[in-house]
């Protein structure tokens, strides 16, 4: 399985050798920069700044550039995801929606076939995990666990779970297709769009506001209040007689 377009990892030499009998899983990245940008012109400003490098680049065209190869130490998380993680990075940023990510289906396919390929090399299962329950996929955000870094790339909206269903698609090409195209992802979008937004309070003069999870525990707060209230009442009238 050919997993890059382009190599320049005979360019890169900062960093260092890693064996790859360690490695846990795969890091996903965003350059923050111009997503236009191309994987070229991302891995020239890294060379010649020598202020980060990635594994593998993915741009928005679906080019993949191997700057490294995966017995060598990235500057890519750091902290120890250097060490034990293989690092991919999208040209993209990491306040996109995610209909914005759902929208570069050639790129996410692209990455797809990169981390599928470390999946089957390595044995990775293509889920999502955090720095607990490695092996699997995990964002830069995650390795925040592990110190050294606050970089919140690749973002909350990354569709982590369309992601991870590409890399299984790639892994297992003649499985039954898992339903999906443009209106499948509307709906998923439309979906965690009301799950995850926030609603202001209909109650007059509140200025509470939360997510949908947030009020299903105000409810059950409600609820068990209210019957610690009723109970009091009743030990009241009890004690009256």
């Amino acid at each position: 399985m050919t997993y890059f377009d382009v190599d320049w990892s005979p360019r890169f030499n900062f960093g260092g050798p890693r064996s790859t009998n360690g490695l846990k899983g795969v890091c996903v990245h965003t350059s923050e920069g111009n997503p236009s940008i191309t994987a070229e012109n991302l891995a020239n400003y890294q060379l010649t700044s020598q202020t980060g490098s990635y594994h593998v680049i993915v741009d928005l065209t679906g080019k993949r550039l191997r700057e490294n190869t995966d017995d060598w130490v990235t500057w890519s998380s750091g902290n120890q995801g250097n060490n034990i993680l293989l690092h991919i990075c999208f040209t993209a940023r990491a306040d996109w929606t995610r209909q914005q990510w759902l929208d570069q289906h050639k790129m996410l396919y692209a990455g797809a076939t990169v981390v599928a390929h470390w999946c089957k090399t390595y044995g990775f299962p293509a889920r999502k995990v955090d720095t607990r329950s490695l092996p699997g996929i995990l964002g830069h955000d995650d390795t925040r666990a592990w110190g050294g870094t606050d970089h919140t790339d690749p973002g909350k909206n990354f569709p982590y779970d369309v992601f991870a269903q590409m890399v299984n698609d790639v892994l297992n090409p003649d499985a039954p297709q898992t339903p999906g195209g443009p209106v499948a992802d509307d709906k998923l979008t439309a979906v965690h769009q009301k799950v995850t937004g926030r609603y202001k309070s209909r109650v007059p003069g509140s200025t509470y506001e939360d997510d949908m999870l947030g009020y299903i525990h105000q409810i059950d707060w409600a609820v068990f209040e209210q019957g610690q209230q009723l109970k009091r009442i009743e030990d009241l009238l009890k004690g009256g007689k």
